[in-house]
């Protein structure tokens, strides 16, 4: 077990290798993810999790090499009929994929850097892994570990100073075409957190006039009491195109909820449009382009747009660096005592055990508050008899030179293989 960090792997693709039309192939919702988690008995995956955001597709899993991981991932596509190229996904194993989660948690890789709604995405992702009994010991504590990471970043750096985000940039990007919102009516296709940061930043900009739609109504309703704005169905936004300048798509449907069928219908000699499909997958087919008077942006256009506020924020790299090393290095001592976690476990049980047994004993004979003291007494003696094996353990593990002779010294001369002791908790 004190191998564990050579058994992590990670397989992923994302804004820095891939542009959105490669992106949106490796694209999964939770119910695609979910067929996935459902398949890793058929492999030899221990443990997996899966992190899918409009920039972002990652495969983590411990297991013992990178094909098993890789055909875990070609299989699961297949099954879902989407083409990928698994050539596509970076390879990353041990230090090198802790470390790139740790960035990703702290917002140091994302397009917007230091933007924070990666933790919403990871911590949600994560929820779902467990629920899916996907992630075990390793994966949870890593996990835990990086969003650790991300939450000192951003407290103890300046790296998530002041409003950048997709959203931001979006607004940002259609304020150099529309410098004045007041008289401007806004779709709002998706309710999301994206849709509602979106919505936020068109109103700090002085937007009034809103539209919300959203597939699930009750979520769509009250972005639109927030904004003053009107809830529409799915099915009406076709109506409502021409009574809007500005459309903006942030949902995580995999298909398209604005079609060129529904634009060329419009009159767009006289009615000029701005798309700005915030999704991948993308949600406006991407020929609308051609029609005059629209215009359509995606995700990928938006980095420009606050170059100069990401480059005061760029300053803080060198010591949002400095601590996740600093988290790595915990996370690193942990998984080193894994190697001894499970004996450790075992010898507090048997000692435990053997307290309770010798207690039973003598049960009958005193007294409550005299069998209370001899509990007290004799649990701080089991604590004290293990205090010094225990530390010896975890420091021969951290310091690298545990041997596995002496845990099968300790485990043989305790016969601990022969009780049912529980080894699953690390904490």
């Amino acid at each position: 077990m004190h191998n564990s960090i050579h058994r992590i792997h990670s397989f992923g693709i994302s804004h820095k290798d891939a542009s959105v039309d490669v992106r949106e192939r490796f694209s999964l919702s939770f119910d695609q993810a979910e067929s996935l988690y459902k398949q890793i008995n058929q492999y030899n995956i221990n443990e997996c999790y899966i992190l899918s955001t409009c920039n972002r597709t990652e495969f983590y899993a411990v297991c013992d090499d990178m094909e098993t991981l890789r055909d875990f991932i070609i299989s699961g596509y297949s099954n879902l009929k989407k083409i990928i190229d698994i050539d596509s996904l970076t390879h990353l194993n041990g230090s090198d994929c802790i470390h790139h989660l740790m960035h990703v948690s702290a917002g140091m890789d994302s397009m917007m850097l230091g933007e924070t709604q990666i933790t919403a995405q990871i911590k949600s992702s994560f929820s779902h892994a467990k629920s899916m009994r996907a992630t075990g010991p390793i994966l949870n504590r890593f996990i835990q570990f990086s969003l650790a990471a991300g939450k000192r970043v951003r407290t103890e750096t300046n790296l998530s100073a002041g409003a950048i985000s997709v959203s931001y940039a979006a607004v940002e990007k259609i304020g150099t075409i529309y410098p004045d919102f007041s008289n401007i009516s806004i779709l709002l296709i998706g309710a999301g957190s994206t849709g509602k940061l979106t919505a936020s930043h068109f109103m700090k900009r002085g937007a009034t006039k809103f539209y919300i739609a959203n597939r699930r109504a009750e979520r769509g309703k009250a972005l639109a009491e927030e904004t003053n704005g009107q809830f529409i169905a799915f099915e009406d936004i076709s109506k409502i195109l021409p009574q809007v300048q500005i459309v903006v798509t942030c949902t995580s449907a995999d298909f398209p909820v604005v079609t060129s069928a529904q634009i060329k219908d419009l009159d767009t000699t006289n009615h000029s449009l701005l798309l700005m499909d915030l999704s991948v997958p993308r949600n406006i087919q991407t020929n609308v382009s051609n029609l005059p008077n629209i215009s359509l942006f995606t995700v990928d256009e938006l980095e420009s747009v606050v170059s100069e506020r990401l480059f005061s924020r760029k300053k803080e790299l060198p010591r949002a660096s400095r601590i996740v090393d600093e988290v790595y290095d915990e996370f690193i001592s942990w998984l080193k005592t894994l190697s001894v976690t499970p004996t450790i476990a075992d010898l507090k049980h048997l000692f435990e055990d053997l307290k309770n047994i010798e207690l039973s004993k003598v049960e009958t004979r005193y007294n409550e508050e005299t069998l209370s003291a001899i509990d007290k007494f004799s649990s701080s003696l089991v604590k004290r008899i293990l205090k010094d094996p225990i530390s010896s353990l975890k420091s021969h593990a951290i310091n690298g030179d545990y041997s596995p002779v002496v845990v099968e010294a300790i485990r043989s001369m305790y016969q601990l293989d022969r009780i049912s002791a529980p080894t699953e908790s690390i904490e």
